[in-house]
């Protein structure tokens, strides 16, 4: 009795824009439960730079035909254009590297077999970490910053979408998911702050340390390193996405339950407009399924928009570091190609957390608009 309560309360308040906006039909009442939801303010959440995309690209929930202008040619286009960004900084410092690789080799042949060698090759391992440190360490903080400005966002959406998908007649789904969606998003904020980024920052300075200096090995510290965190993030995501799915799945059967039920008291309860009651309980129920799809796939856009650039940036690092270790290998440098590849296997865990983290919310979002339906 008391989910029935709960929802005809709901329906009540976002109801009320029904009358004073029947001139303009279901655009008129979808814009309207768009303000009162609280969906208007979304978009103050996000980092300035997804503001701008969103601005320039017509990316906009307060008219759901917006997702019409998402197409696979769009799509590319975007990539495209975040490639054309993300691949300058690689390939300066590629070119630098290759420089240095170059002109080691040359003098590797001009001084084989004497003692000015080695200190010629520790040398240039130093410039090669020179070049890469800074650079390499700006785009891990960016990503970082990423993480934290995708959970600042889902922190202000959750709410707003639980709401959406409470009004829409799926208020047990929306409790149990927006529980779990804010919990996400407070482990990825601390993640990102605590864990993420020192732990990079010390392995990149243990893999610069460990290619300049004989004592140190930090192979075995690398490969122990991305298991474990591949291992713990794959497992949490496993079970967080499919805690999520059972719960959304068997809630949904009770939230369908509890509209039909209300609908039904609305119906024969309430005498003379009971039957115009139950009818506009069915027209602001289908509007907040709408909204709640128009919003749900804002959200997985937004998500998508903040990392897509650094991952398509740390992927371009990634090819930079294969190629430019493989001229190193092929010039017979293993002191260089050692410290490439250590960067890499930093830059690879460090996609790969990424991709997990934009996975879990966007999964997690598609199940509660997939399921809520009514």
């Amino acid at each position: 009795m008391k989910k029935i309560l709960f929802i005809l309360v709901f329906l009540a308040v976002f109801a009320i824009p029904v009358c004073a906006e029947g001139e303009n039909g279901g655009d008129g009442i979808y814009l309207e439960e768009y303000k009162i939801s609280g969906a208007d303010k979304l978009t103050d959440t996000l980092p300035e730079s997804t503001k701008d995309y969103f601005k320039e690209n017509g990316i906009d929930p307060s008219d759901y035909t917006w997702v019409n202008g998402i197409s696979g040619e769009n799509v590319f286009r975007h990539i495209r254009n975040f490639l054309k960004d993300g691949i300058k900084t690689p390939l300066k410092c590629g070119a630098g590297i290759l420089g240095i690789i170059l002109i080691t080799g040359a003098v590797a042949a001009a001084c084989e077999g004497q003692g000015a060698m080695s200190a010629a090759v520790y040398a240039s391992v130093l410039s090669t970490a020179a070049v890469l440190a800074a650079p390499i360490y700006a785009s891990v903080s960016a990503s970082v910053g990423a993480m934290k400005a995708c959970s600042t966002f889902m922190l202000s959406f959750i709410p707003v979408f639980a709401v959406i998908v409470a009004a829409s007649g799926a208020p047990v789904t929306s409790a149990s998911s927006s529980g779990l969606l804010l919990l996400a998003t407070q482990a990825v904020s601390y993640f990102s702050s605590f864990v993420i980024l020192p732990l990079m920052g010390g392995y990149l300075a243990l893999s610069i340390s460990s290619s300049v200096s004989p004592l140190i090995n930090r192979s075995g510290i690398a490969e122990g390193i991305k298991k474990i965190a591949v291992w713990v993030l794959s497992a949490v995501s496993t079970v967080f996405v499919g805690i999520l799915g059972v719960q959304t799945a068997v809630n949904s059967a009770a939230d369908n339950l509890t509209v039909k039920t209300a609908k039904f008291i609305l119906g024969t309860a309430v005498p003379v407009a009971g039957t115009a009651l139950s009818e506009a309980v069915n027209t602001v129920t289908a509007s907040m399924g709408l909204l709640k799809s128009s919003v749900g796939i804002y959200g997985t856009v937004a998500a998508a928009a903040i990392f897509l650039p650094l991952i398509i940036e740390l992927l371009m690092w990634r090819a930079v570091l294969i190629v430019t270790g493989a001229v190193s290998e092929l010039m017979s440098l293993p002191k260089i190609s050692s410290l490439l590849k250590a960067v890499d296997v930093m830059i690879s865990l460090l996609v790969g957390i990424m991709l997990l983290t934009l996975a879990v919310f966007i999964i997690s979002l598609t199940v509660v608009v997939t399921f809520g339906k009514q």
